[in-house]
């Protein structure tokens, strides 16, 4: 039977796997529809003024996913990738609510996981998603931060 110190540690991995996931599918997502997410830039006026900036802009934002994906699967010890991944989630839960609150200035939907489509009025998943990988990040995080300090102690 197994201890409830592997069942957490177990589980801790399995939320690596499932972030990892989340990132690469949403990176490859992204670039299988790369022109969406080019013209999904391109709406933020403010920011993106020109087509460079939003190829720029994307072509980042992919690459982040995909190392960040990647990175969580390689390390044996993924508190560094966790505490990105957590700075990342928060990042785009901040932004998917931004988007809820002035849904006139954002008329298309992100292409993270499939093709952009129109914005039909605030959705509330894509920000409860977001909350909970942010919250899944943050406490794996402080798991094996924990777990690493126990080693170096030891």
């Amino acid at each position: 039977m197994l201890s409830k110190i592997h069942c957490i540690t177990i589980s801790a991995r399995l939320v690596c796997l499932a972030l990892a996931a989340v990132f690469i599918i949403s990176g490859v997502a992204k670039l299988m529809n790369f022109t969406d997410t080019i013209s999904y830039f391109l709406e933020f006026r403010v920011l993106v003024k020109t087509p460079f900036v939003a190829l720029l802009f994307s072509s980042l934002l992919v690459s982040m996913e995909l190392a960040l994906g990647v990175a969580l699967l390689a390390e044996k010890n993924p508190a560094k990738p966790l505490l990105f991944s957590a700075g990342v989630m928060a990042a785009f839960t901040v932004f998917q609510a931004v988007t809820m609150l002035f849904p006139a200035k954002f008329t298309k939907t992100c292409p993270c996981f499939g093709a952009s489509v129109d914005a039909a009025g605030i959705d509330w998943i894509p920000l409860l998603r977001n909350v909970l990988l942010l919250g899944l990040s943050i406490a794996c995080y402080f798991y094996y931060r924990r777990s690493r300090t126990e080693h170096n102690v030891a």
